[in-house]
């Protein structure tokens, strides 16, 4: 239940902060905001505030910032939305009517949101945890990397391993000494917790990155406190690394060099409940994570994502003037359909992964 709520929670900011962007940034430049809802399908809650209904939907998977005229109006529309409508369009406040360089702004500010929660979050773990400077040479570990053997296995922050098929461990090397060699070989490994003894199974993984199995553990660190400022530096920096890191994974796989892995809600849960059981930092950090991605993958130039809007945008910039708005509404409804088979296959790869 706890993990449940994490993932719930988690998912949440994550898309609230994505939205508020759109709709801050809408409210900034005079766009009439018709609603602000996270989750999809029917409401469960709804509440008008001045202008703008503000909602909870039953679907937790996502969440929408909806602005006057953003689609073509139609004969499908209500006396009321259409009503809506035209006092937006005589006071000059639907989407259509700003300017490109406010619609771009409006359109990339989500993205640019979920970055700024990154940078803030991953400067707040360098404040609260300080930087690692030395690592120790114990048998205790001081880090589980979410979604590795060692975290399916439920080997924890803390643990200290003391023996591995039976063979004493006493310091840091033993253990990588054992583990480096064991690819795909299922491994007994003893460790105590809260000064008592358990026993679990972990399959060392081939890394390719380093040559050489992993279970994906790493060892205690000597660390040292961060003031604010450094804090910041610091989680800035990590926030464009790890960008960095994802554009060049991506290009990997479609050259083909990198094993396309693609993981879904049920994957993103299973990394929530593993992060939750090994303790705020993990938990802090998977968010920061995620919000990053969240961030990238909807910049990606893909009609329905947010980068399909700015990509019609710039082109609107360049050729002077806008592309018939039916024409781009009918693109980005073909987008979101191939975006939701997309989603069917990744469920349905969720699923056969678990099993």
């Amino acid at each position: 239940m706890v993990s449940f709520i994490s993932f719930i929670l988690v998912l949440g900011i994550l898309v609230f902060v994505h939205e508020f962007g759109h709709y801050i940034t809408a409210k900034i430049v005079g766009i009439r905001v018709e609603e602000f809802a996270l989750g999809f399908g029917p409401k469960l809650f709804g509440k008008k505030y001045g202008e703008t209904m503000y909602s909870l939907r039953i679907i937790p998977f996502g969440g929408f910032c909806q602005m006057t005229g953003e689609n073509p109006p139609d004969d499908k529309m209500s006396e009321e939305e259409r009503l809506s409508y035209e006092e937006a369009r005589k006071e000059g406040r639907t989407f259509p009517q700003k300017s490109p360089l406010q619609r771009f702004a409006v359109i990339l500010n989500g993205a640019m949101m979920n970055f700024l929660l990154a940078i803030l979050i991953f400067a707040l773990i360098f404040a609260i945890y300080g930087i690692a400077v030395e690592s120790v040479d114990s048998n205790i570990i001081g880090d589980v990397a979410l979604g590795t053997p060692a975290a399916e296995a439920g080997l924890k922050i803390g643990d200290k391993i003391i023996a591995i098929e039976g063979q004493a461990i006493e310091k840091w090397g033993d253990i990588s000494g054992i583990i480096s060699n064991a690819e795909g070989q299922p491994l007994e490994v003893k460790f105590i917790r809260n000064n008592q003894e358990y026993t679990t199974t972990v399959v060392p993984r081939y890394e390719p990155a380093y040559g050489y199995a992993m279970i994906g553990i790493a060892p205690e660190t000597i660390r040292e406190k961060t003031g604010f400022f450094q804090s910041l530096r610091l989680g800035f920096l990590q926030t464009v690394n790890l960008l960095w890191f994802t554009i060049t994974a991506i290009v990997k796989m479609i050259t083909g060099k990198l094993t396309v892995d693609v993981g879904g809600p049920i994957m993103i849960a299973t990394m929530v409940n593993q992060a939750t059981g090994l303790g705020w930092a993990s938990l802090l950090n998977l968010t920061a994570v995620l919000s990053l991605n969240l961030g990238f993958f909807n910049l990606l130039p893909f009609p329905a994502l947010d980068g399909g809007r700015l990509i019609f945008i710039i082109y609107e910039m360049i050729r002077g003037k806008p592309v018939d708005q039916e024409k781009e509404s009918l693109v980005h409804v073909i987008g979101l359909v191939i975006l939701m088979i997309l989603m069917v296959f990744v469920f349905i790869r969720d699923i056969a992964r678990f099993l």
